[in-house]
């Protein structure tokens, strides 16, 4: 059955700008418009953005007029569609079996009802290919500006929707070729590696480099005898009290919990796999206790001492790497965190003082961010801000 439905349509987010100004109108009262037609175009200080129709019908009513200014929410027109309710009762059983095993989940096809994206923040390319893949963009957040959806947050979000079985080789496959053996993971192996594709498949990560000198703080190691992973974890703290946005947490309904404490984990590898103890309230420590506390948790972590409360509440990670070796690598992050830093080993590298080269120590590291919540001008500066305090550490 066919079901007649009047629907406003409103003006959609228009980014940083308060209001808009209508500046073509390309619909008439009774004219009729299909899926992405133009229906106006607005024009603000930075941008023109067309707007196209989100389902075909006919024009009712319009309520603006060119020249016009407008602001998000405001009703511009009220357009009448048809919506067509398809029942499989006819079909036979095989068939509708077929018909329900193709039906994505998270979608509703376009032969059973037409999207409303009234109001959705998302350009007409976008709109169109959402449609042809017949995907609901009221479900996405988008992870442009203002929450504008791309085509990555579409293809991201088939991806993550997209139940496929993970292909695994069975131990024939390797019977013709020679002797093996096969051990168990770990419980901690197992869940680690369960955790970490989860992550790595929910979180869109994006990962930047940095390095920096860390003279100052050998000449200050000699006396306050501590692990320079220490002062990576101090100087972090106060990088995540200049740009709080790092120490948060993503909620889904998309507001971001902003956390007042700061607690640091480290990750720790053991011989039944990685673990993740917690140094709590780090801005309230000095050098020596972080230390000391790094020392101790990781020799309770080889050692399986651990505490369940030695392993709660972080609110951001950090990985080093530094006396196993490497140039650089990519951390996942550890939700419900958004940010994780990774330290390499130190290089020797010449760095030319009044046109004299000197022999420093560089130290490389890397943040993986969870690119919802952080934009690459918010990492470049929080990594700046950390090579800063290492090269400057007094």
């Amino acid at each position: 059955m066919a079901k007649v439905e009047v629907i406003d349509l409103k003006i959609p987010n228009l980014g940083e700008a308060e209001s808009t100004e209508i500046i073509e109108i390309n619909i008439k009262n009774g004219a009729k418009v299909a899926l992405n037609d133009p229906l106006i175009v607005l024009e603000s200080e930075k941008a023109a953005m067309e707007i196209p129709s989100d389902f075909s019908g006919t024009v009712l009513e319009i309520f603006v007029n060119e020249g016009e200014e407008v602001s998000e929410g405001q009703i511009y027109a009220r357009i009448e569609t048809i919506i067509e309710d398809v029942s499989t009762k006819n079909i036979p059983s095989d068939e509708k079996t077929q018909t329900n095993h193709k039906k994505n989940p998270n979608s509703m096809h376009k032969t059973d009802i037409e999207f409303n994206f009234s109001g959705v923040n998302a350009g007409p390319a976008v709109r169109k290919y959402a449609r042809e893949l017949d995907i609901n963009l009221n479900l996405i957040t988008g992870t442009g500006r203002n929450k504008r959806i791309t085509k990555d947050d579409l293809k991201l979000f088939i991806h993550s929707n997209t139940k496929k079985e993970t292909s695994y080789p069975s131990e024939a496959d390797f019977q013709a070729f020679g002797s093996y053996k096969i051990e168990k993971l770990s419980k901690i192996r197992s869940l680690g590696a369960k955790n970490m594709a989860a992550s790595w498949k929910s979180i869109p990560h994006v990962t930047h480099f940095e390095e920096a000198e860390i003279t100052k703080i050998n000449l200050i190691r000699s006396s306050e005898k501590a692990s320079p992973l220490a002062y990576f974890v101090k100087v972090i703290s106060k990088a995540l009290e200049n740009h709080k946005i790092f120490n948060s947490s993503l909620l889904d309904n998309d507001d971001v919990l902003l956390k007042d404490f700061i607690n640091i984990g480290i990750a720790v590898d053991t011989p039944d796999g990685l673990v993740v103890p917690v140094i709590k309230d780090v801005p309230k420590k000095n050098i020596r206790e972080i230390s000391d506390e790094i020392s101790l948790l990781a020799e309770k972590a080889k050692t399986k001492k651990l505490l369940t409360k030695d392993l709660q509440g972080a609110t951001f990670t950090v990985s080093s790497l530094g006396k196993i070796g490497g140039t650089g690598f990519t951390p996942i992050i550890n939700p419900p965190e958004v940010a994780i830093i990774a330290i390499s080993r130190s290089k020797k590298s010449v760095k030319l003082i009044e046109s004299t080269p000197h022999e420093v120590e560089l130290v490389p590291f890397s943040l993986s961010y969870d690119h919802r919540v952080i934009n690459g001008a918010d990492a470049g500066k929080f990594m700046d801000n950390i090579r800063y305090m290492i090269e400057n550490y007094s």
